[in-house]
């Protein structure tokens, strides 16, 4: 009787911890499909994380040219959500909506809440309901077209995230038409920041109840070829705006207190400017980094991954450090 007692609670001790558990320290294969289209992300899940834990979220979206796995490998962003234990989910843009891979930030329908936005929402809340994840902490970063987007989802969905992050992106609503794509890239928006935080604001005007902050931390390469850095100007200007809109439903410059300027030589990492945005709660909740020397590339990334640069600054463990003082 004893033997089988013993028996029986192993076995009951087992079923526990196996049904507790999650598929431990590895990547996970999914897919979404609605009528915002069909694609496919890839979830990192950390060891040791058990259905009852209620993880944070952090959505990589990937730059033109890229996959969700090679995005994945140049951010090391699984040795981050192995550390920090939180899942991240990469989304993959299908090549029937754009053949170089890009997020359709351009397109004056992905500036609201519908198209790609809506579609990245799908696969957060699909990545959410099947890891029991806390969905009242999930953040957002991204390179490039994945950057513009993820501008796009702070603006139009803020009360989704809690911070982003931002490497060589676009402000939201960079352009009102879609036509001037090669000018706003090489130029910058043509749309004013005023105007593209308005319209932000505007976006998300049937939400109950929005943030009264959302933080960001933007990187840019000042020799990139591709994207102009007066970009990350914008995404900053817009973002202090979009904040003053947040805090009180006015644009009446009550976001900021005052800005910081610090000036990093280069050392073992390409040198920088670093430039803060300070609240009058005293938070820092803008950081932007101008990176000399650094090309269209992740700073920080992995040396054989094109559009990666190890000898940038590590813009992952910036971001995360950035997030962990929002709740991550």
């Amino acid at each position: 009787m004893n033997f089988n007692k013993s028996l029986i609670i192993s076995f009951l001790i087992t079923v526990a911890l196996a049904s507790s558990s999650l598929y431990a320290g590895t990547w996970k294969s999914g897919s979404s499909f609605s009528i915002n289209g069909y694609r496919e992300y890839k979830v990192y899940i950390p060891s040791g994380l058990t259905k009852t834990h209620k993880a944070h979220l952090v959505v990589m979206l990937h730059g033109c040219e890229q996959s969700a796995e090679d995005f994945g490998k140049g951010t090391r962003i699984s040795e981050w959500a192995e550390k920090e234990k939180f899942v991240a989910l990469l989304p993959e843009q299908n090549t029937l909506y754009n053949p170089f891979k890009c997020w359709n930030w351009v397109m004056p329908y992905n500036n609201l809440r519908g198209g790609e936005p809506a579609a990245i929402i799908e696969m957060m809340d699909a990545v959410t309901n099947d890891y029991n994840l806390d969905k009242e902490n999930v953040y957002a970063a991204g390179m490039s077209a994945g950057a513009s987007m993820v501008n796009i989802l702070g603006n139009c969905y803020p009360e989704r995230f809690k911070a982003l992050g931002s490497q060589d992106g676009t402000q939201y609503y960079a352009s009102s038409t879609g036509i001037d794509f090669s000018d706003v890239v090489l130029k910058g928006a043509s749309v004013p920041s005023a105007v593209a935080a308005k319209t932000g604001y505007n976006c998300s005007a049937g939400v109950t109840k929005r943030p009264a902050i959302m933080p960001i931390i933007i990187f840019a390469g000042m020799n990139s070829p591709l994207m102009s850095p007066i970009h990350a100007s914008q995404v900053e200007d817009e973002f202090k705006i979009f904040n003053d809109y947040l805090d009180n439903g006015v644009k009446d410059n009550s976001y900021f207190k005052a800005n910081e300027v610090l000036k990093v030589q280069e050392t073992n990492t390409y040198g920088y400017s670093l430039y803060k945005t300070v609240n009058k709660q005293n938070v820092v909740f803008i950081e932007r980094y101008m990176i000399e020397k650094l090309g269209h590339d992740w700073s920080g990334g992995i040396s054989d991954l094109e559009y990666n640069d190890p000898l940038g600054p590590d813009a992952t463990a910036l971001m995360v450090k950035f997030f962990k003082r929002f709740g991550l």
